[in-house]
């Protein structure tokens, strides 16, 4: 990490000259705020609404403050627009991204108390369309019934209960809109819920969804299980070329998934994704041709937990099911 006070001459000159017409330095998320507080369209981009804008602009800023301001003082002309700001963030994330997946860059280690921190994550809420396209039974909230952090511990809890109009609760968190990234190592520490037609997941979807939709945005399941196939946990991509009933997918066996912690993951490149169980890696997807088909992984994606019920993965819900937990410990993000 760059020390402020050993900024060079020029880096010194720059930030002055930023004083002078700003009067002050601005942090990323100042600028933003300053940004989208000056135009109705600051991203100039056709993007709809300026949460969007104001999403796009924060939540790849997970590096170095210093940095940043370093970029955005040398940079030709200050950035007017989100598009703008947002090109120095990924430029200064990708210049700053060793390759080697050894720097953490992101992570949750879920030692607070309460609610998962808003700073880290959001909801999906409710039963989204046609139970969250798979015909699942489960009706999101962000009840603490749900889901809750205590003990240095993430659970997510489905509960069999009348909601809503629902047989079950559940809870469903994301990242969207407050981190997202492309390439690197994600590792999740967890432990996985019982009972008939459970459906715990740990996995990702691109940023662009609300644009594109999916499967255009890409999928990337880290961990799927299903309480039917106990012990079963599997790995699976989703893209145009392959969605559904998707033919890029591997299942294998692992002991006492429900029973104890392991560690879900992937290795993502610009040419493969690998996913890994306990550090070993146990499905490759790597077309051997790249197209915007079968590889719309070369943008942003952010993560996502939850614990669905039923549906076309989960199957028929055992009738003496009263609810399942699914134990995270912590995830983190390397590049």
């Amino acid at each position: 990490m760059k020390n402020p006070t050993l900024l060079s001459a020029s880096l010194i000159m720059a930030f002055m000259t930023i004083a002078c017409n700003e009067k002050e330095p601005l942090y990323v998320a100042e600028r933003i705020a300053r940004i989208v507080e000056a135009s109705d369209n600051p991203a100039k981009d056709g993007t709809p609404t300026l949460q969007e804008l104001s999403d796009a602009g924060v939540r790849n800023a997970v590096g170095d403050q210093i940095l940043y301001e370093e970029a955005i003082a040398t940079s030709d002309s200050l950035p007017t627009t989100l598009t703008e700001l947002q090109d120095i963030i990924n430029r200064v994330n990708d210049e700053n991204r060793s390759g080697n997946n050894d720097r953490l860059v992101w992570s949750d280690e879920f030692e607070n108390q309460g609610q998962p921190t808003s700073q880290k994550w959001t909801y999906d809420l409710g039963t989204g369309d046609w139970g969250w396209g798979n015909g699942e039974a489960q009706y999101y909230t962000q009840r603490a019934e749900n889901v809750t952090v205590a003990n240095g511990v993430l659970k997510i809890t489905a509960k069999k209960e009348n909601f809503q109009g629902n047989a079950y609760t559940s809870a469903r968190i994301k990242t969207q809109g407050k981190f997202s990234f492309r390439y690197g190592k994600v590792e999740v520490r967890a432990k996985l819920p019982k009972g008939g037609g459970t459906w715990p997941a740990i996995w990702m979807l691109g940023n662009n969804i609300s644009s594109v939709g999916w499967p255009a945005c890409g999928e990337i399941d880290i961990m799927e299980h299903t309480g039917n196939n106990l012990g079963y946990v599997s790995s699976a991509i989703h893209n145009p070329s392959g969605y559904g009933d998707t033919p890029y997918v591997h299942k294998q066996f692992k002991a006492g998934v429900t029973d104890e912690f392991h560690l879900y993951g992937i290795l993502w490149t610009e040419d493969k994704i690998d996913f890994t169980v306990d550090g070993v890696v146990h499905y490759t997807y790597k077309p051997a041709v790249k197209n915007i088909d079968n590889w719309p992984f070369s943008a942003n994606q952010f993560i996502i937990l939850n614990v669905a019920m039923g549906g076309s993965l989960g199957g028929n819900i055992d009738p003496d099911f009263t609810e399942g937990t699914m134990e995270i410990d912590y995830v983190r993000v390397y590049q």
